[in-house]
């Protein structure tokens, strides 16, 4: 009998916090001050602007012909070294993991538009893995099945908001030409999972490869637009 009062206390708890802080996840990607002074040209900041229907702060080169790249070259991911970098407790051996498996996913989900070589049209993406966010154990889970937290997040999801106590990855990019090495583009971006991607919930890693995957085939499906736009 004690064992059910505590679990009906702990579930009445964690739904009151569904209530006051389910709506406190940002999408607005930190800024990264060692990382911005180095990927674009003098003078140049990051503006808000979305990629891939989400908040991101982007750098887009004015005098670029952005259509004309139709093939991509993804370099291995690098690890953001800044004084500002977060990555809630992340052990080198979990970064360099999360770094290949990015490169992985984005190589999968750019499927034809990725090539190894460089040549006109080409480009080279020198991704960025500039810090993570973990799940709250337990509520990440409980916060999808509670009634209270299960209409919040399906509600997060029809508007592509970041689920309650759910973890994410913060992403840059600086999309350079492959035979100048001139700058075309430079990304900053908070990922996250669907609201409703349950088994996202279980494990801080489970959120963030998910978040991972998420901006991957978001990119794979912005290249597909451009590719229908130039047709």
């Amino acid at each position: 009998m004690a064992m059910r009062v505590r679990s009906a206390a702990a579930a009445g708890a964690i739904g009151a916090a569904v209530l006051v802080l389910g709506g406190c996840a940002s999408t607005e990607p930190k800024p990264l001050q060692g990382y911005e002074g180095s990927s674009m040209p003098s003078g140049a900041s990051l503006q808000p602007s979305e990629v891939a229907g989400r908040t991101a702060m982007v750098w887009r080169n004015p005098n670029a012909d952005l259509r004309r790249y139709t093939r991509f070259i993804i370099e291995p991911v690098e690890i953001y070294r800044g004084t500002d970098a977060n990555f809630d407790g992340a052990s080198e051996q979990e970064l360099q993991q999360l770094a290949d498996f990015m490169r992985r996913e984005f190589v999968r989900t750019g499927g034809p538009y990725v090539t190894t070589a460089p040549g006109p049209g080409v480009a080279r993406i020198k991704l960025t893995l500039a810090g993570l966010e973990g799940n709250v154990p337990v509520a990440s889970t409980v916060s999808r099945v509670l009634p209270v937290g299960l209409a919040m997040n399906l509600a997060k999801t029809a508007t592509d908001q970041p689920g309650s106590f759910t973890g994410s990855a913060t992403l840059a990019a600086q999309i350079v030409d492959s035979q100048t090495n001139g700058p075309l583009v430079t990304v900053v971006q908070k990922a996250y999972p669907n609201a409703m991607n349950i088994p996202a919930t279980f494990t801080s890693r489970d959120a963030q490869e998910a978040a991972i995957t998420q901006a991957a085939e978001g990119f794979r499906k912005r290249l597909d637009e451009m590719q229908k736009r130039t047709s």
